[in-house]
């Protein structure tokens, strides 16, 4: 693990190696937020066409990151004229530890149409500081229904049985010395989708199995949000969706599958 406050990873060749910037909720392991991130970046910087759209992104958390060197490699399994499908797998050692496929679809014209959708309103977004929490990457606002005029740091906020939000908004790059893209923000900012959708009246008993990101259009600015609206689950098992939000509106949505996990506790990193 890389000493460097520069970034969550330092590059070095086709090795990305994690900072202390990149350890996770849940031991001596990668956060989920990075691994995607990771993954979405590499995904990317292979597609060299700006009339494609990442549409659907989904990341597959089959294995625990630990804080090592890892590699990323991509497949493209489809290059139509109109869509095109890439693989991505996180490997460390001869291990693959993460999956992640995109669609991109060729943006087109947009016909004139009247069509509903579910109305969801964010809390404002408060001002963000300049700099992100000590040991962190991002900076962030939690809300439930409950809070609306008073946000807050601690996920204890959202310990009711009301509607969860959030703002998060990234201040240190993925990987050292480069920019975030907007693609590798929300994808990160994705990752926490699980938390808004299963945070209950007795905490998050639900731990993140993997999430796929849908995007009508890519988000604009530092700062994205969710909100929650469905969650279902039975036998250990649980699916949420959120919505997901930029500084102009909603831009797509996130659904996230989880299995009972009950070690979570707010400012601890215990796993059953």
């Amino acid at each position: 693990m890389s000493e460097s406050p520069h970034g969550v990873f330092v590059a070095d060749g086709d090795t990305y190696v994690p900072t202390q910037l990149a350890r996770g909720p849940w031991g001596d392991f990668m956060s989920g937020q990075y691994v995607g991130g990771l993954l979405a970046s590499v995904i990317e910087r292979g597609v060299n066409d700006d009339d494609l759209h990442p549409t659907r992104v989904t990341v597959d958390l089959s294995g625990r990151a630990a804080l090592e060197p890892v590699t990323v490699r991509t497949t493209v399994l489809r290059d139509g004229s109109r869509i095109r499908l890439v693989d991505a797998e996180m490997v460390q050692g001869d291990k693959v530890v993460a999956h992640a496929r995109a669609v991109y679809l060729r943006r087109g014209e947009q016909s004139a149409n009247e069509i509903w959708t579910a109305p969801v309103t964010m809390p404002p977004l408060p001002e963000v500081p300049s700099t992100p929490p000590p040991g962190s990457a991002s900076h962030g606002f939690i809300y439930s229904a409950d809070n609306l005029d008073d946000p807050g740091a601690d996920l204890r906020v959202w310990e009711n049985a009301s509607q969860k939000f959030i703002w998060l908004t990234y201040l240190t790059p993925l990987i050292s010395g480069e920019k975030l893209t907007p693609l590798t923000r929300a994808i990160m900012v994705a990752d926490s989708a699980s938390a808004v959708a299963n945070y209950g009246s007795t905490g998050l008993h639900f731990i993140n199995a993997d999430y796929t990101v849908t995007l009508a259009r890519l988000p604009e600015g530092p700062s994205l949000g969710m909100a929650g609206l469905t969650q279902h689950s039975e036998a250990g098992v649980a699916t949420g969706s959120v919505a997901l939000f930029d500084k102009h509106g909603s831009i797509g949505t996130v659904v996230t599958v989880g299995i009972a996990n009950r070690g979570f506790r707010p400012g601890t990193s215990k796993r059953d």
